[in-house]
């Protein structure tokens, strides 16, 4: 059976990617094609299109690659119209993506939404439309679910599809992989994985590392590039930085996780990252900068305190955010000093992101993610009517896989899967394949 896929932005790869190899072992019969990008290509998914032609944000940003993101659209949409596959799975991206799921709806193609965007936080109207199109909502996050059932809306959560990849070496073989002495501190750089944000971040990142070269004896610098940011994006500003962030620096492209896993602080782009850090226990400056017009536009709708994920779950600022204007290098370098010399600041911090991350539970998104898929696509074929609104079957993650802690209940969370041995992370998923198999047995019958 054919599944399309549509994931526009650099975590939407990391994620489809995880459910495709997820596929590849659980439900062998699911064959995904559609748009992704490198991560996703490697997985076995067939691409219609590449996301370098999508990973756009803010208002501003997004006119100047219109003409390209409607052409892609629309190649999408045809695709669709002339496969008709037997489910689509939409991974964020919703100015592009809705389109999809209404053609969709239109064909009676169930629509599974992973990761729906953010409704808790802005344009909390989209949630009309995630009720009315979709067949399934799958949420990654604790608070969306609460929210989403506050407004009478069902959804289903998964959990967090980084646990599923998240196996980085421990701190020292991260160091010896990488390079770094293991007796002096390293701080991590990463401004983001789309090249406009980059741009924008990785100048004062540069300047506080540079700063924070004179107060901190001996301090190593890491820049790890996202799959999507090619070096030469940022040459310009590697070239204007202090000479002494120069000489210390090592540029990773494609490294992001391991050189997490080896820093002892990290200044990071808002976004994915910000949830490796957390998962990860690497203590953190969150910043973000954007255009002026979309940074006004975003003001105006926002519905939350917090941009760090860690803040969110938590409730309370437990890292520091550098929004905007306050995103300047004495900022960065001062909120990151604490965090990189042993004391009761570093030791708090490194508290509550532990805190944070046992409220993302265990691994197994990808595979309640593909519990659901089979589900729909069941219904589908069986002439049964989907309505997304009054659907009953909910799969919880104590309902997908009874070895899983539900995330939303802290005390109950599963430790991090890279502190695991390979037996223990192996039973986390026995239940879910158990569920999985009966349904691809079940969905393999009604095809016939």
């Amino acid at each position: 059976m054919r599944v399309m896929i549509s994931a526009g932005e650099t975590s939407g790869d990391l994620h489809g990617a995880s459910l495709a190899l997820a596929a590849s072992r659980l439900a062998p019969n699911l064959k995904f094609y559609g748009l992704g990008g490198d991560l996703m290509a490697e997985a076995g998914v067939e691409l219609a299109a590449h996301l370098s032609e999508t990973a756009v944000m803010g208002l501003t940003e997004v006119l100047g690659s219109l003409r390209r993101v409607l052409k892609v659209r629309k190649k999408m949409a045809s695709l669709l119209a002339e496969t008709r596959p037997a489910a689509l799975v939409l991974i964020d991206s919703p100015d592009f993506n809705f389109f999809l799921a209404k053609k969709a709806s239109q064909l009676k193609i169930p629509v599974i939404y992973y990761i729906c965007p953010q409704v808790w936080a802005w344009r909390t109207g989209r949630l009309k439309f995630l009720a009315r199109r979709c067949a399934r909502r799958a949420l990654i996050f604790p608070f969306e679910k609460d929210f989403y059932e506050r407004r009478g809306v069902q959804a289903d959560l998964v959990g967090h599809p980084l646990l599923d990849r998240l196996s980085p070496p421990p701190r020292p073989q991260a160091r010896v992989a990488l390079g770094f002495s293991q007796d002096r501190p390293l701080l991590a750089l990463l401004p983001g994985s789309r090249e406009s944000l980059a741009k924008r971040l990785a100048p004062p990142m540069l300047a506080a590392a540079g700063l924070l070269l004179e107060r901190v004896p001996g301090l190593q610098l890491a820049l790890p590039l996202a799959q999507t940011l090619k070096p030469a994006a940022l040459s310009r500003c590697l070239a204007e930085a202090p000479e002494a962030v120069r000489q210390s620096l090592k540029v990773l492209p494609g490294q992001s996780q391991i050189a997490l896993a080896a820093a002892d602080g990290a200044l990071l782009a808002s976004g994915t990252s910000t949830v490796e850090g957390a998962l990860l226990g690497v203590p953190m400056v969150v910043a973000y900068k954007t255009s002026a017009l979309t940074y006004a536009l975003a003001r105006l709708l926002a519905k939350v305190p917090y941009v760090a994920i860690a803040n969110l779950l938590m409730g309370r600022a437990i890292v520091p955010e550098l929004i905007q204007g306050q995103a300047t290098p004495r900022l960065m370098a001062e909120k990151a000093l604490p965090f990189l010399t042993p004391g009761p600041a570093r030791e708090k911090a490194l508290a509550d992101l532990r805190a944070a991350a046992a409220k993302l539970g265990g691994p197994g998104a990808s595979a309640r993610v593909l519990s659901l898929i089979l589900e729909e696509i069941g219904q589908a074929q069986s002439g049964r009517k989907i309505n997304p609104q009054v659907k009953g079957a909910e799969t919880s993650l104590a309902e997908a896989d009874p070895a899983q802690a539900d995330p939303a209940q802290p005390n109950s969370a599963q430790p991090n899967p890279a502190a695991r041995g390979p037996r223990e992370t192996k039973s986390l998923w026995t239940a879910s394949e158990r569920s999985l198999r009966v349904r691809l047995a079940a969905t393999t019958g009604a095809s016939r």
